[in-house]
């Protein structure tokens, strides 16, 4: 049945709502409360036209009512929470974009420890070790004794600061035996992400040292790792 009267009534009653991005909602109410009068009144009896204009009656001043659900509605206050909400919205989305890649990076990129040939491999140790230096947490996760005499030390390290800039991932210090050798020859490398796969490699390891020793003594700060050795898995 057309309902002129209740058009006409919401019409006036929107006319004072300010933020356009509830009036949608607003009508949806006033209009679901109406027809639930008239159907009220329809049962009671009344013919529809009756029924329409005693529900209209029963809502009170579209005037009135439309200043009210203004003032609920504050415009100011739903500009602002409108911009905020699409701000934060920009704010993850650009986030998700900026971080999803460097995840991906970090999470699938492959072990270096994968690079040795399993049959250059004369004894291979895993560990777990943790040190921290500043805001960054180096973890120290195998090492690996090559046919080449290359002592392969594999790593990982990460910032607590998901903004810091990190530490150094190569400088892990000092790289000495038992024996009392230091080791200064040798190589580097870092893989990109939040958690960075690492390896550093000395070449000339004794092999008959029974502990590596990774020092770190810089700018007053400080760890000590020591790795027994020929405990792991052997190829000889």
């Amino acid at each position: 049945m057309p309902l002129d009267k209740v058009d006409k009534f919401l019409e006036n009653v929107l006319s004072y709502i300010k933020f356009p991005f509830v009036k949608d909602d607003i009508k949806f109410e006033l209009e679901s409360h109406i027809l639930d009068r008239i159907n009220y009144y329809i049962e009671q009896g009344y013919d529809s036209e009756e029924a329409e204009e005693l529900s209209i009656r029963d809502m009170g001043d579209p005037k009135e009512i439309g200043i009210l659900l203004n003032k609920q509605h504050n415009p100011f206050l739903g500009w602002i929470l409108r911009i905020t909400n699409g701000m934060v919205v920009l704010l993850i989305t650009l986030g998700a974009l900026f971080i999803i890649p460097i995840l991906g990076v970090s999470l699938f990129s492959k072990s270096p420890i994968k690079d040795i040939p399993k049959g250059d491999i004369v004894y291979k140790i895993d560990i777990d070790e943790k040190v921290k230096i500043d805001d960054t947490i180096i973890r120290f996760t195998n090492v690996v004794y090559d046919k080449n005499g290359d002592m392969n030390i594999f790593y990982e390290c990460y910032d607590t600061k998901f903004w810091g800039m990190g530490w150094s991932s190569t400088a892990i210090g000092d790289v000495m035996d038992d024996l009392g050798n230091t080791y200064f020859s040798g190589s580097g490398y870092s893989s990109a992400g939040i958690k960075s796969k690492c390896r550093r490699t000395v070449r000339d390891f004794s092999k008959e040292a029974d502990t590596l020793i990774i020092d770190y003594d810089y700018y007053n700060r400080k760890y000590r790792v020591e790795i027994p050795l020929k405990v792991g898995d052997t190829n000889e």
